[in-house]
């Protein structure tokens, strides 16, 4: 090593830390320097041990990352580990609040632009001088790109590359489960979030993180609609579309009947799905919430959608 130049030695230095996501102090600014998946800087002193996570699937990603402890605050409707219920609320439906936030003195905000699309409260914690990592995933990859970036953000990069390297892996068994399964042979699948029976039912689209899934467990996603959201369909468009199977997502934080209530619905009963009684609740938290267990719910649609496939072969 005495050999290299000290130009060389430096590059190779910038290399190192520019691969794990930071930068280290520097002339101009003092700390360690990230970027998020959104482009954003944030500057730490050193590892955060005050962080509060605004997204339930935020919390779940800190606490599989075994840093539950730093954990002061959440988001209201955080539920899981068992311990996330009894920390402090700071975020709701209806907003931050930046009194709540200031109390838990943290060091590290962590929080989802999906939750937050006006970025009035990104802004707020801003104003705060609090730093603040946010994510944006649309896609598994995007998930597994921001479980890479916490993990390098809070000092538990080991423990996020194993989380990742697992999660891919269990991925690729999917994928390997289907490579002789033809697109012809694939159902179509209706992902119901909520129905009352009362107005058009709410569905996943294609192109909604939920949705996706059932592409990568082996369906076909029978709402094509690309607005990336969440959707109003009339009754009328499912009997015409004609679902093999339906799956109505049942959060733990706000249960709901819509699996009976679509049993029960006589406009239904003459839908394949319906009929052959391929109707089924899966956990929503599951498939909605963007964090580690998102594998859970691609296996769980999956080995729905295998069992359909293999009956019909």
């Amino acid at each position: 090593m005495r050999g290299l130049k000290p130009v060389f030695i430096m590059v190779l230095m910038l290399t190192a830390v520019l691969s794990s996501g930071c930068l280290t102090e520097g002339p101009e600014e003092k700390g360690y320097t990230y970027y998020d998946p959104l482009g954003g800087k944030v500057i730490l002193e050193g590892e955060p041990e005050r962080i509060v996570t605004l997204s339930p699937a935020l919390t779940e990603t800190v606490f599989a990352l075994g840093l539950g402890s730093r954990v002061v605050a959440t988001d209201n409707v955080s539920n899981y580990p068992e311990e996330a219920i009894h920390l402090p609320k700071v975020f709701s439906y209806t907003g931050l609040s930046a009194e709540a936030l200031i109390m838990t003195d943290p060091d590290l905000v962590l929080m989802d632009r999906t939750l937050d699309i006006s970025e009035e409260a990104y802004n707020a914690i801003k104003d705060l001088g609090i730093p603040v990592y946010r994510i944006y995933p649309r896609s598994m990859d995007d998930v597994l790109e921001a479980l890479t970036g916490i993990g390098n953000i809070t000092g538990a990069e080991t423990n996020a590359a194993h989380m990742v390297d697992d999660i891919r892996s269990r991925m690729d068994a999917i994928t390997l489960s289907l490579q002789d399964v033809d697109m012809d042979d694939r159902p179509e699948v209706l992902l119901v979030t909520y129905y009352d029976g009362l107005s058009d039912p709410w569905v996943s689209t294609a192109s909604t993180m939920a949705g996706g899934l059932i592409r990568s467990a082996g369906g076909i996603n029978m709402i094509s609609d690309d607005t990336g959201i969440v959707v109003q369909v009339p009754v009328e468009t499912i009997i015409d579309g004609d679902p093999d199977m339906i799956i109505c997502t049942q959060s733990t934080v706000w249960p709901t009947s819509t699996r009976s209530t679509i049993m029960s619905d006589d406009r239904w009963k003459d839908i394949t799905a319906v009929k052959e009684e391929r109707v089924f609740d899966v956990n929503g938290d599951l498939v909605d919430r963007t964090g580690p267990r998102l594998i859970d719910g691609m296996e769980e649609i999956h080995a729905l959608v295998l069992d359909l496939i293999e009956e019909r072969s």
